[in-house]
């Protein structure tokens, strides 16, 4: 079984480098393509020269709500109105605890809505645990949780 692919838009080195311990510790086998801001998602995923014009279609991707130059909830929909994109999953990975965020959110179709913990152990756990229930199929119904 060939490795998911799984997007990842953040800025932060050392919050990549926690997705990608939660990830091997919850045994996800996966390949992290990575893009410190969402715009530079969009403009490789998306725009017609980029690699979303040859077909790459990742099978998850984790959005940070707060990267520079973006603001993660345009991205988010310009994710989902990009049709070989919209239904590929988004799981909103984010350290806003607000209401608000996670209703909008929902509204624009992520799958997720995942609160980064500060605390390791729970990072590691909860991270690497949504995204093996995505990457599973579970989920993906369009809630947010």
């Amino acid at each position: 079984m060939k490795p998911a692919k799984v997007v990842l838009v953040e800025d932060n080195p050392g919050d990549v480098l926690l997705v990608e311990l939660a990830l091997e510790e919850n045994n996800v086998a996966c390949e992290i393509i990575r893009f410190s801001d969402g715009e530079e998602a969009l403009r490789s995923l998306c725009a017609p020269n980029g690699s979303g014009a040859n077909g790459f279609r990742p099978d998850l991707i984790l959005l940070d709500l707060n990267t520079p130059k973006s603001d993660g909830f345009e991205v988010l929909k310009q994710l989902k109105e990009t049709p070989h994109l919209a239904g590929v999953p988004v799981a909103i990975v984010t350290s806003s605890r607000a209401l608000s965020d996670k209703q909008r959110a929902e509204e624009l179709g992520a799958a997720r809505y995942v609160e980064k913990p500060s605390e390791l152990d729970e990072f590691l756990s909860e991270v690497g645990q949504a995204v093996k229930e995505m990457l599973q199929g579970v989920g993906q119904n369009g809630s947010v949780r």
